[in-house]
C-alpha cells in the first residue's frame, strides 16, 4: 500500500507541476501565438493525470463511516465529485446507515 500512496503523491505533484506551468507560461504562449498547439498537447495530459490520481485513489482508500463503523468503498465519479472537508475526509452518505457526514479515509 505504500507503494499505491506514494503513487498518488508523486502525480499530485506532478499535476500541481504542470498546473502552475501553464499559468506561467500562458503569456509567452500567447504572445507566440502558439497556445493552440501548446493546448492540444497539454489539456489530454492534465485530465489524464487527474483520472489517473482519482483511479489509484478509489482502489487505495476506502470510508468508514463513524456512525456504524462500515468501511466501503466509493466510484470514481463520487470521489471526483464528493465535498472534501479536509485531508483524508469526504462528506459521503454510508450506504449502510444512510447517514450523511465526514467520512474519514481508510487504507485497505
Amino acid at each position: 500500500m505504500d507503494k499505491k500512496i506514494k503513487l498518488i503523491n508523486i502525480l499530485k505533484l506532478i499535476y500541481f507541476a504542470l498546473i502552475v506551468l501553464f499559468v506561467l507560461g500562458f503569456v509567452f504562449l500567447i504572445k507566440y501565438e502558439i497556445i493552440l498547439y501548446v493546448l492540444a498537447i497539454y489539456l489530454p495530459l492534465i485530465i489524464g493525470l487527474y483520472l489517473a490520481i482519482h483511479i489509484l485513489r478509489i482502489k487505495t482508500y476506502s470510508y468508514k463511516c463513524p456512525s456504524c463503523n462500515h468501511v466501503f468503498k466509493i466510484s470514481l465519479s463520487k470521489d471526483i465529485m464528493a465535498y472534501n472537508s479536509g485531508i483524508g475526509m469526504k462528506v459521503l452518505v454510508c450506504p449502510k446507515c444512510n447517514t450523511k457526514e465526514v467520512m474519514k479515509e481508510v487504507i485497505e
